[in-house]
């Protein structure tokens, strides 16, 4: 029938500017990254899917909402998906100035050795309460969203401890539930070494094998499992150790790997 308008849940219509992905993109290519730019834009959707998306005269002849929104004046974009945060953590342990110290040569593990880096935030990060952590999240992400960030995975890492990294995926999941941003948690125990376990490493490995993974994936608290692969960190066999537990558990397994030395950790699955 002539005139028949597709039923929608909410039309957004007017945008000045309205970007969108050139599709169906590719997975690889020149065109992977192309942008189309359609001015006085709008874009249709229902049941939380994008139906349409054209000029606002075409989208608003061919569908009909139970609400409008009309963001004129206003740019439209997709929304950005964050893969690497390290979302949770204390503003206590926040180390801007170790940026000087990169520049003036020292290299992060050397910083790391001086007390700084990691072990500087993890401190901190332990003597922050869930409560604190939870609020400090939700301020990260205001700005994350008020940035176009609809969607980042957020890691623990900060608490190296059962207790605490237990409480910082406690924490990310309470920020989760009062965010509209998306945040998708993984398990980084193996972030780095305490200092109570140095010259134990081993000790340390199974105490995140054995007690901390098996309470983050019955507790539901992550989607993922990482490891830090690094010289002076965790070795390849380690990470694998650890990386294989984590699937036993259904964490689906990430890993950092190979940034200051070439340790072979990026291979741990083909070994």
């Amino acid at each position: 029938m002539a005139g028949l308008k597709e039923a929608a849940d909410l039309v957004i219509y007017g945008a000045s500017e309205l970007a969108t992905p050139v599709g169906p993109a590719p997975l690889v290519g020149p065109r992977l990254g192309e942008l189309k730019v359609i001015r006085d834009g709008a874009i249709a959707i229902r049941d939380g899917r994008i139906l349409a998306v054209g000029r606002t005269s075409d989208i608003r002849r061919g569908f009909r909402a139970e609400e409008e929104l009309d963001v004129s004046g206003l740019t439209v974009i997709p929304g950005l998906v964050d893969p690497h945060t390290h979302l949770v953590f204390s503003s206590e342990g926040f180390r801007p100035e170790e940026l000087e110290m990169k520049i003036e040569g020292l290299s992060y593990m050397e910083i790391l050795a001086r007390g700084g880096g990691i072990m500087r935030t993890v401190r901190a990060t332990r003597a922050a309460s869930e409560g604190k952590l939870v609020e400090e999240c939700l301020e990260r992400l205001d700005v994350m969203l008020l940035h176009g960030t609809t969607t980042v995975e957020a890691k623990s890492g900060y608490g190296l401890t059962r207790e605490d990294e237990l409480k910082c995926l406690r924490a990310l999941r309470k920020a989760d539930e009062e965010h509209p941003v998306d945040v998708v948690p993984t398990f980084l125990g193996a972030h780095a070494i305490p200092p109570e376990y140095r010259g134990r490493e081993g000790d340390y490995v199974d105490l995140v094998i054995s007690e901390m993974l098996p309470e983050v994936a019955g507790g539901g608290l992550a989607s993922f499992c990482d490891v830090f692969c690094e010289e002076g960190v965790f070795t390849p066999e380690q990470a694998r150790a650890i990386l294989s537990a984590g699937l036993e558990h259904g964490l689906k397994p990430k890993i950092h790997a190979d940034e200051f030395s070439d340790t072979g950790g990026r291979d741990w699955q083909r070994s």
